[in-house]
């Protein structure tokens, strides 16, 4: 399992602007050209994909090895492809048949540079021996990159990155090149979801101990603030604590910026999760914490969650980069937290069902 604090960095990184609940994209529009088993959807490709996990391997199936396949035996090449465009197979049905372990999903783009509006992008399934075979043509309004994929599903998650803010997540057919972009039902906590239905600001971020792969929900700014699972397939769960959490945004709870929201700790197996809803003091020219909030400790493997009175200092509170709960659900531990107000920015350790304690520094 990766380490994770440098996932929740990668990801801080990766997270732009501010629209989380307004504005859609435009659904995926795959050319599709499909000739009795033989070439499926024509493609473009996304930016280099990032550090996100790579598809989920499936089985290989019985009587097709295609690294034993003879060249004459594999689909031909794509023809008329855009300029710059890799060299790249057709996707058959039959082709399906040979995709198994060591297998992942791609996008890329003309040149393989960094992706800017109107160059050509497509999908791909890339072979263990790095073939690509072609899937469709993607966008060339916004930067497309694959977050996760279900290859036993046929299934992708694709991340729209443009110059606004915040990125839209959509589900795509790989065999079929239909996007959903209302997909998850229920189990996507309410923060992630737009007024349309369309969902966003959420990747994985990594295998979850009871299996599946845990997701995270994000702020536009890319601070975590909520959590589900990907079973198999398209089955999501969520967890029971995100309808406290709700009530508590309803109510008034504040992340560290003053928007509706609250913040969130990990311990590295990714098994508790630590939300902070803070309250905020309106009664001064520049408002800061209360110095009051609430804690809501989630056992994530259980699904039970408990809630506490927080005490804060006077100002208000993240998790500090690169730091996790340390504890566990008894007793989540000594929580690092870098808290501001203005210009004044200090470094405390917060404790559930304690005092803060002012720091010089913080570690991991």
């Amino acid at each position: 399992m990766p380490r994770w604090g440098s996932v929740l960095a990668a990801t801080a990184g990766a997270v732009v602007g501010a629209v989380l609940l307004y504005g859609s994209y435009l659904t995926v529009a795959p050319l599709v050209s499909q000739e009795s088993a033989a070439a499926e959807p024509a493609a473009s490709s996304t930016p280099t994909p990032s550090a996100s996990p790579t598809a989920t391997a499936a089985t290989e199936p019985a009587g097709c090895d295609w690294e034993a396949l003879a060249n004459r035996d594999r689909p031909p090449y794509v023809k008329g492809d855009a300029d710059g465009m890799p060299r790249a197979r057709e996707m058959t049905d039959a082709t399906w048949e040979c995709v198994g372990d060591g297998w992942t999903v791609e996008v890329r783009s003309a040149g393989d540079d960094a992706w800017v509006p109107g160059v050509a992008q497509a999908l791909y399934l890339v072979a263990p021996g790095g073939d690509l075979l072609k899937l469709y043509d993607l966008r060339t309004d916004v930067a497309v990159e694959v977050l996760e994929a279900d290859l036993d599903a046929r299934l992708a998650w694709t991340a729209r990155h443009s110059a606004g803010d915040g990125f839209q997540v959509v589900q795509v057919g790989l065999d079929t090149g239909d996007s959903t972009v209302e997909w998850g039902g229920s189990a996507i906590p309410d923060p992630q979801v737009g007024r349309d239905g369309t969902v966003w600001n959420v990747r994985p971020i990594g295998d979850f101990a009871s299996g599946g792969t845990l997701w995270g929900g994000y702020s536009p700014y890319g601070d975590l603030q909520s959590l589900f699972v990907r079973e198999a397939g398209a089955d999501f769960t969520g967890f029971a604590a995100q309808k406290p959490l709700d009530n508590l945004i309803e109510d008034g709870a504040v992340n560290h910026r003053g928007d509706p929201g609250v913040e969130a700790w990990l311990n590295q197996e990714g098994t508790l999760a630590v939300f902070l809803a803070q309250r905020l003091d309106r009664s001064v020219k520049n408002p800061g914490s209360k110095g009051t909030g609430t804690w809501v400790v989630a056992d994530l493997e259980s699904d039970e969650w408990r809630v506490e009175t927080a005490t804060l200092p006077r100002l208000l509170c993240r998790p500090a980069p690169g730091t996790y709960a340390p504890g566990a659900y008894e007793d989540p531990g000594a929580l690092q937290a870098v808290c501001t107000k203005g210009d004044r920015e200090s470094v405390y350790r917060l404790s559930v069902g304690g005092d803060p304690e002012e720091v010089e520094s913080f570690g991991p």
